[in-house]
C-alpha cells in the first residue's frame, strides 16, 4: 500500500476512535430528552457527517471520475474538424 493511503486510514481510525470515546464518555452529561427523534437524529448523524466529508474529500481527489473525464481528450480536441466541400 502507498504510505499516503495508510496515513489516511490511520487519521480515519484515530478520528472514530476520538468520536467513539467522546460519545461514550461525554453523552451521559449532555440533558437530551429521550425521545425518538432525539435518538434518530443521534443514531443518524454521524452517518451524514461522515458521508459528507468522504463525498468532499472525492470531489477534491485527483482520481474522481469527472475530473479524470475532463482530463482526457475529447475526439474533437485531438481531430480538429477539416472543412468538407458542400455535397451536391
Amino acid at each position: 500500500m502507498k504510505p499516503k493511503t495508510l496515513w489516511f486510514a490511520l487519521q480515519l481510525m484515530v478520528a472514530a476512535a476520538v468520536i467513539s470515546a467522546a460519545i461514550k464518555y461525554g453523552g451521559p452529561y449532555l440533558a437530551l430528552p429521550e425521545t425518538l427523534p432525539v435518538i434518530l437524529a443521534m443514531i443518524v448523524s454521524p452517518t451524514l457527517v461522515m458521508a459528507r466529508i468522504l463525498w468532499r474529500w472525492q470531489q477534491r481527489s485527483s482520481l474522481s471520475p469527472t475530473r479524470v473525464q475532463e482530463a482526457l481528450p475529447t475526439a474533437n480536441s485531438e481531430n480538429p474538424k477539416v472543412s468538407q466541400p458542400p455535397s451536391d
